[in-house]
């Protein structure tokens, strides 16, 4: 194997799940849809499952600290390394986690790797020894193991969605008839108010990332923010406002 995935340790819980879904968004990438990925723990002593092996998973008996291991697994020639919280509840997980990625780093594997972090005060730890990206355990979503894997950097994006800290989405009213969703975000952004991402139809509908030429009929706008600076509901109309009649008396 060479150019394939490895994924050490298993989710405590519902591993099988996590897998298939983890496994299956990596084959919506037309690049990795032949990938090998190999996962590398204790947990599956008889073997993989049925419904892993039927999309490609293979299994390597061990914990990843030793030579042997490293081998079968082929960590040399694996194109990323995927260390998982052993337990996502318990900061003493990250302990286990370091001594694996300290042995990469030892080797010249480190920039390979994408660790799981429990407690926030141990990411620094693993950002000085090299690793590629250090992310918190959110077994709901092991997308964004896929993400920080095909573009690094937008996993840490996406992760700040969960977090009520830095940036966050919020939905304000306003009442849009026919405007250009493109000068909404230049209204928005030259009054240094948020990002808009999406707007709220009249019937209802979140329409995700519109063009920017799409004429908007619109209830509401939902838009990232900053934490410390959230705009409030009448700063945003009068945003629109007043970009509106700046265009119109253009």
């Amino acid at each position: 194997m060479n150019k394939h995935i490895v994924v050490v340790n298993t989710p405590k819980y519902n591993r099988e799940t996590y897998f298939t879904r983890f496994i299956s968004q990596i084959r919506e990438n037309q690049m990795h849809r032949k990938t090998p990925v190999v996962l590398l723990n204790t947990d599956y002593a008889d073997g993989l499952p049925v419904e892993l092996e039927r999309i490609g998973a293979r299994h390597v008996y061990g914990h990843g600290n030793h030579e042997t291991e490293i081998k079968q697994a082929n960590l040399y020639e694996a194109e990323h390394i995927l260390i998982l919280a052993r337990d996502e509840y318990d900061d003493e997980s990250d302990s286990l986690s370091f001594d694996l990625a300290y042995r990469l780093k030892e080797k010249g594997l480190a920039y390979r790797a994408i660790v799981e972090c429990v407690d926030d005060e141990n990411r620094e730890r693993f950002r000085r020894i090299g690793v590629k990206s250090v992310i918190r355990p959110i077994r709901s979503y092991p997308e964004i193991l896929v993400r920080a894997m095909e573009s690094p950097g937008s996993e840490l994006i996406i992760e700040d969605m969960f977090t009520w800290a830095g940036d966050h989405f919020m939905r304000f009213p306003a009442w849009l008839e026919g405007d250009r969703w493109g000068d909404v975000v230049i209204a928005m952004m030259s009054a240094n108010l948020g990002t808009p991402l999406a707007y709220v139809s009249k019937e209802g509908n979140v329409i995700l990332h519109p063009p920017a030429d799409e004429k908007v009929v619109a209830q509401s706008i939902i838009m990232l923010v900053r934490t410390e600076a959230i705009p409030s509901d009448a700063q945003v109309r009068e945003a629109i406002r007043m970009f509106v009649s700046k265009q119109a008396s253009a």
